[in-house]
């Protein structure tokens, strides 16, 4: 299938459509006699047809300049830019909307540098309390990792992100809202999965299964991203507890699908069996903004029969000094983080990043421009190899 020759249609339907006839908004088009409904919103161009099928289409572009005084060993090229370099990190394709009744939702990404089908995912909602949800995506384990990267406080996600995601995986999930407007309202997630990483099968006879539970304080369920641009009035936030067990080849998963950590060796008769949890927080109140993961993650190898294990999380906060002090502007934000890694099994330092940034919000996360700067100590577990690492960032989506 010509990819670019679908992309130039939809782009030829749009100019038509949007010079064909106008509306009395700007932002719609309203085609006479016709059940077909087009209009451009925060997530691009919506289609809906006849109120029983509706699609979205959203372009991502994030470009990026990274300069760094160590090269790193464990990178993940989704995160990692080249030093010195003008990079184009990231370019997407999102599409996404119902089909045949507004509960049955679709969505799809595809990434045009890796040139990689990232998500394919179909989600049943008829019933808040149980949903269902099959295909390709990033699963719910930790917040950081599940957030797009268009919507992250800082440049790109923590170091710890990189030693305990599980990214896209294939498989099926239930999830739901519990007791909503209640002080036990809730979230869950049960999942099983491939674990072999993204398009990958299960050609080992063994699953991931994934649990997550999120209690959401104060009555009310905190929208998934960092940074708190609608200065929320009254405090929001959850704690949540996540646990996954998988055995596969894999001791570390990104967007190019199953890898080695530090200190692991690929081998195809090798097989490592791994169990994880996670605990988090994240709380937002008037332009403040908070968010702490940690990990433990267990890892049996098989072959060896031999254990180790990896400690790890962040912690991190964003305020819009524009609150408290009037000259501040209203779209500049100041941020912070400070994440760990530690790996007693295989060595004896760990690794520490430092790093303090600012956005600047010209349309919220669909436009805005970050700036960071990073300390790393101990970069991939080596002793005095540390990082000093300045990246700048503009992301765009339309």
């Amino acid at each position: 299938m010509n990819l670019k020759l679908i992309f130039i249609s939809i782009l030829l339907l749009l100019s038509y459509f949007s010079t064909a006839q106008k509306s009395e908004k700007k932002d719609s088009v309203n085609l006479r006699k016709s059940p077909l409904q087009i209009s451009y919103g925060d997530k691009g161009w919506q289609f809906e047809y006849n109120k029983s099928y509706m699609m979205q289409m959203q372009w991502r572009i994030q470009s990026r300049y990274m300069h760094h005084t160590q090269d790193a060993q464990f990178t993940i090229p989704e995160e990692d830019s080249n030093d010195q370099s003008f990079n184009l990190q990231r370019v997407r394709l999102k599409v996404g909307g119902y089909a045949f009744q507004p509960y049955i939702d679709y969505y799809f990404e595809y990434d045009f540098p890796s040139n990689n089908l990232l998500n394919a995912v179909l989600t049943i909602k008829k019933y808040k309390a149980l949903q269902f949800k099959v295909g390709q995506w990033k699963l719910e384990y930790n917040t950081e990792r599940y957030v797009s990267s268009g919507k992250q406080q800082l440049v790109d996600r923590s170091i710890s992100n990189r030693f305990f995601t599980l990214d896209r995986q294939i498989g099926l999930m239930l999830l739901g809202d519990i007791f909503e407007n209640r002080a036990a309202y809730s979230s869950y997630n049960l999942g099983i999965f491939n674990g072999n990483g993204r398009g990958m099968q299960n050609d080992d006879g063994q699953f991931l299964f994934l649990a997550r539970y999120q209690f959401n304080l104060w009555k009310r369920k905190l929208k998934k991203s960092f940074c708190d641009l609608e200065r929320t009035q009254k405090p929001e936030g959850f704690i949540a507890l996540s646990y996954v067990y998988n055995e596969s080849h894999y001791t570390s998963f990104s967007s190019n699908g199953g890898g080695q950590l530090p200190g692991y060796v690929y081998d195809e008769n090798q097989f490592f069996r791994i169990q994880q949890y996670n605990l988090e927080l994240m709380f937002k109140y008037k332009g403040f903004s908070f968010s702490s993961e940690n990990h433990f993650k267990d890892i049996y190898n098989l072959k060896d029969q031999e254990y180790s294990q990896i400690w790890g999380g962040y912690l991190m906060s964003g305020y819009f000094f524009s609150e408290i002090i009037s000259f501040v502007p209203k779209a500049l934000e100041l941020t912070a983080r400070y994440a760990r890694i530690s790996n007693p099994s295989f060595f004896t330092k760990d690794i520490s990043e430092y790093t303090v940034g600012a956005n600047w919000f010209f349309n919220k996360h669909l436009n805005k421009l970050t700036v960071d700067f990073s300390y790393i100590q101990n970069q991939d577990f080596v002793r005095q190899e540390d990082n000093f690492r300045f990246r700048i960032q503009w992301d765009i989506s339309f």
